[in-house]
């Protein structure tokens, strides 16, 4: 089978990453009390939205902690285990919006090789992932962003939506909503 997955709150615990920095942003450099909206969001570039800041704001916060949340980020619980015994007898495809450029990308895959996460391809700086799906004739597809899950059920692929802080409320009955690697594990190997 060919899989495709995606890294931020599918593969790594970004948001929990992304929320210290920003709480950092905020209170010292915007010197604003740091909070967190309760909103849900479709937005692959979901940051201002979250934390209330204008588009200037949050590309000064990206042009700081861009590379940092990609070093450390930490990785889902068992996201590992299951990759790499799928990677066995399948084709693991990474499709990622993290940008394809010098240090992200390099900070990237040194984050993909430091968790021992094998795969046969990476796709970077995707923010529409149809046309990777397509072009890979995925079988299975695995995010946290709804809207790319529904472009994958559209196209008859299986669609694994990670339960997330920008998902939570966003349903629909060709998304099977999974809440951890164990539970993706049982979906994909029975």
């Amino acid at each position: 089978m060919n899989i495709g997955i995606d890294i931020d709150d599918t593969i790594a615990n970004t948001f929990a990453t992304i929320d210290k920095y920003a709480k950092e942003y905020t209170e010292k450099v915007l010197k604003r009390e740091f909070k967190i909206n309760d909103i849900e969001v479709t937005d692959p570039m979901w940051a201002k939205h979250f934390y209330s800041w204008t588009n200037e704001e949050d590309a000064k916060f990206w042009e700081d902690y861009y590379i940092l949340t990609c070093q450390n980020t930490i990785l889902k619980p068992d996201a590992d285990k299951v990759i790499n015994k799928l990677y066995k007898n399948n084709n693991i495809i990474i499709i990622t919006a993290r940008a394809n450029e010098g240090a992200i990308r390099d900070a990237t895959l040194n984050w993909l090789n430091k968790n021992n996460i094998n795969y046969n391809k990476i796709y970077m700086g995707h923010l529409n992932k149809k046309e990777i799906m397509q072009e890979n004739n995925l079988d299975i597809f695995i995010d946290d962003n709804f809207r790319n899950c529904m472009e994958a059920a559209k196209l008859n692929i299986k669609a694994l939506m990670m339960n997330a802080r920008n998902n939570k409320n966003f349903n629909d009955e060709k998304i099977k909503r999974v809440f951890s690697w164990d539970e993706i594990e049982k979906e994909i190997c029975g």
